[in-house]
Protein backbone atom coordinates (compact mmCIF):
# COMPACT_ATOMS: atom_id res chain seq x y z
CA UNK A 1 0.00 0.00 0.00
CA UNK A 2 1.06 3.45 -0.98
CA UNK A 3 1.95 5.91 1.90
CA UNK A 4 0.47 9.23 1.14
CA UNK A 5 2.49 12.34 0.77
CA UNK A 6 2.37 15.02 3.28
CA UNK A 7 3.66 18.50 2.24
CA UNK A 8 4.40 19.85 5.13
CA UNK A 9 6.26 17.57 6.40
CA UNK A 10 8.50 17.60 3.54
CA UNK A 11 8.68 21.12 3.59
CA UNK A 12 9.56 20.90 7.49
CA UNK A 13 12.72 18.51 6.16
CA UNK A 14 13.83 20.74 3.85
CA UNK A 15 13.55 23.41 6.31
CA UNK A 16 15.84 21.59 8.78
CA UNK A 17 18.07 19.95 5.97
CA UNK A 18 18.38 23.23 4.66
CA UNK A 19 19.88 24.67 8.14
CA UNK A 20 21.94 21.85 8.70
CA UNK A 21 23.62 22.54 5.26
CA UNK A 22 24.46 26.09 5.64
CA UNK A 23 25.69 25.52 9.60
CA UNK A 24 22.56 27.16 11.35
CA UNK A 25 21.88 24.25 13.15
CA UNK A 26 25.54 24.06 14.40
CA UNK A 27 25.69 27.33 15.24
CA UNK A 28 22.28 27.37 17.41
CA UNK A 29 23.25 23.71 19.25
CA UNK A 30 26.78 26.20 19.87
CA UNK A 31 24.78 28.71 21.17
CA UNK A 32 22.44 26.50 23.43
CA UNK A 33 25.70 25.95 26.09
CA UNK A 34 25.00 30.11 26.62
CA UNK A 35 21.19 30.86 26.41
CA UNK A 36 17.80 29.81 26.24
CA UNK A 37 15.87 28.87 23.05
CA UNK A 38 14.18 32.37 22.50
CA UNK A 39 17.93 33.99 23.06
CA UNK A 40 19.42 31.71 20.25
CA UNK A 41 17.50 32.53 18.08
CA UNK A 42 18.00 36.30 18.64
CA UNK A 43 21.53 35.71 19.02
CA UNK A 44 22.30 33.78 15.56
CA UNK A 45 20.05 36.30 13.83
CA UNK A 46 22.14 39.24 15.17
CA UNK A 47 25.51 37.24 13.90
CA UNK A 48 24.22 36.81 10.71
CA UNK A 49 23.32 39.81 9.89
CA UNK A 50 27.20 41.19 11.45
CA UNK A 51 28.33 38.93 9.37
CA UNK A 52 26.30 39.98 6.39
CA UNK A 53 27.35 43.85 6.87
CA UNK A 54 31.02 42.64 8.00
CA UNK A 55 31.89 40.84 4.42
CA UNK A 56 35.01 41.88 2.92
CA UNK A 57 35.20 42.11 -0.98
CA UNK A 58 38.59 41.46 -0.76
CA UNK A 59 38.54 39.00 1.47
CA UNK A 60 36.16 37.04 -0.97
CA UNK A 61 38.39 37.66 -3.80
CA UNK A 62 41.55 36.41 -2.33
CA UNK A 63 39.95 33.24 -1.62
CA UNK A 64 38.43 32.97 -4.71
CA UNK A 65 42.26 33.62 -6.75
CA UNK A 66 43.72 30.93 -4.71
CA UNK A 67 40.83 28.26 -5.39
CA UNK A 68 41.05 29.43 -8.89
CA UNK A 69 45.18 29.44 -8.55
CA UNK A 70 45.08 25.95 -7.17
CA UNK A 71 42.04 24.43 -10.03
CA UNK A 72 44.76 25.65 -12.77
CA UNK A 73 47.63 23.93 -11.15
CA UNK A 74 46.07 20.81 -10.25
CA UNK A 75 46.50 20.85 -6.48
CA UNK A 76 43.94 20.16 -4.01
CA UNK A 77 42.57 23.05 -2.09
CA UNK A 78 40.65 21.97 0.66
CA UNK A 79 37.62 24.77 0.59
CA UNK A 80 36.85 23.89 4.73
CA UNK A 81 40.38 25.16 4.98
CA UNK A 82 41.39 27.46 3.04
CA UNK A 83 38.20 30.36 3.88
CA UNK A 84 39.28 30.00 7.69
CA UNK A 85 43.05 30.83 7.04
CA UNK A 86 41.89 33.46 5.46
CA UNK A 87 39.54 35.20 7.42
CA UNK A 88 41.97 34.33 10.45
CA UNK A 89 44.42 36.70 8.84
CA UNK A 90 41.31 39.01 8.38
CA UNK A 91 40.85 39.11 12.11
CA UNK A 92 44.19 38.25 13.32
CA UNK A 93 45.71 40.26 16.04
CA UNK A 94 47.44 42.58 13.96
CA UNK A 95 44.39 43.65 13.02
CA UNK A 96 43.54 45.66 15.83
CA UNK A 97 46.50 48.01 15.11
CA UNK A 98 45.30 51.57 13.91
CA UNK A 99 44.75 51.34 10.45
CA UNK A 100 47.70 52.56 8.17
CA UNK A 101 45.71 55.21 6.89
CA UNK A 102 44.58 56.96 9.79
CA UNK A 103 42.56 59.31 10.20
CA UNK A 104 41.47 59.17 6.41
CA UNK A 105 39.72 55.70 7.07
CA UNK A 106 37.95 56.52 10.28
CA UNK A 107 34.52 57.62 9.19
CA UNK A 108 32.83 60.87 10.43
CA UNK A 109 31.60 60.79 14.04
CA UNK A 110 27.99 60.89 14.09
CA UNK A 111 27.67 63.26 17.22
CA UNK A 112 30.19 66.69 18.47
CA UNK A 113 30.83 67.59 21.96
CA UNK A 114 27.62 69.00 23.82
CA UNK A 115 25.37 66.78 21.91
CA UNK A 116 22.46 65.59 24.37
CA UNK A 117 22.35 61.74 24.01
CA UNK A 118 21.01 58.95 25.42
CA UNK A 119 21.64 54.82 25.47
CA UNK A 120 19.11 53.27 22.22
CA UNK A 121 16.36 51.78 23.79
CA UNK A 122 16.72 53.00 26.99
CA UNK A 123 15.35 56.24 29.05
CA UNK A 124 17.64 54.86 32.10
CA UNK A 125 20.50 56.81 31.00
CA UNK A 126 21.60 59.88 29.33
CA UNK A 127 23.89 63.30 29.51
CA UNK A 128 26.18 65.48 27.02
CA UNK A 129 29.22 64.26 24.94
CA UNK A 130 31.85 65.67 26.05
CA UNK A 131 34.82 63.23 24.66
CA UNK A 132 35.11 61.16 22.18
CA UNK A 133 38.16 58.74 20.65
CA UNK A 134 38.27 56.38 18.19
CA UNK A 135 39.02 52.64 19.51
CA UNK A 136 38.81 48.81 18.28
CA UNK A 137 35.25 47.84 19.11
CA UNK A 138 36.20 43.88 19.94
CA UNK A 139 32.14 43.09 19.48
CA UNK A 140 32.47 44.58 15.79
CA UNK A 141 35.65 43.46 14.94
CA UNK A 142 36.41 47.16 13.23
CA UNK A 143 37.48 50.71 14.34
CA UNK A 144 35.21 52.82 15.47
CA UNK A 145 34.07 56.21 17.52
CA UNK A 146 33.33 55.82 21.46
CA UNK A 147 32.11 58.80 23.13
CA UNK A 148 33.00 59.78 26.82
CA UNK A 149 29.19 60.95 28.09
CA UNK A 150 28.77 63.51 31.44
CA UNK A 151 25.95 61.85 32.58
CA UNK A 152 22.96 64.92 33.75
CA UNK A 153 22.61 64.52 37.25
CA UNK A 154 18.81 63.10 36.77
CA UNK A 155 20.48 59.90 35.24
CA UNK A 156 20.01 57.34 37.22
CA UNK A 157 23.53 55.74 37.08
CA UNK A 158 24.88 59.72 38.22
CA UNK A 159 23.92 58.67 42.06
CA UNK A 160 27.40 56.74 41.51
CA UNK A 161 29.29 57.87 38.41
CA UNK A 162 29.15 61.33 36.95
CA UNK A 163 30.28 60.00 33.05
CA UNK A 164 30.37 56.86 31.32
CA UNK A 165 31.84 55.48 27.80
CA UNK A 166 29.32 54.26 24.62
CA UNK A 167 30.09 53.07 21.19
CA UNK A 168 28.74 55.06 18.93
CA UNK A 169 26.23 52.40 17.73
CA UNK A 170 24.62 52.14 21.15
CA UNK A 171 24.20 56.14 21.48
CA UNK A 172 21.24 58.27 19.88
CA UNK A 173 20.68 61.75 20.13
CA UNK A 174 18.56 62.95 22.72
CA UNK A 175 15.71 65.18 22.40
CA UNK A 176 14.57 67.57 25.52
CA UNK A 177 15.35 65.64 28.75
CA UNK A 178 13.35 62.06 29.55
CA UNK A 179 10.76 61.85 31.99
CA UNK A 180 11.22 60.24 35.14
Amino acid sequence: MLKPVCHKTDEHRGYLQALDDFGIAELLAKLSNYCEQQEQESLAALLISRLTLSIDAELIANYLSALALSLAEGIALNRQDSLPRLINQKFSPSSVDLPDDFPNTAKTPRFLYGDKLRWIGSDTDWGIAIGRFYGFAPHLCCWTWCYLIWLSKDSPSAAWISADIAWEEDLEALEGEPML
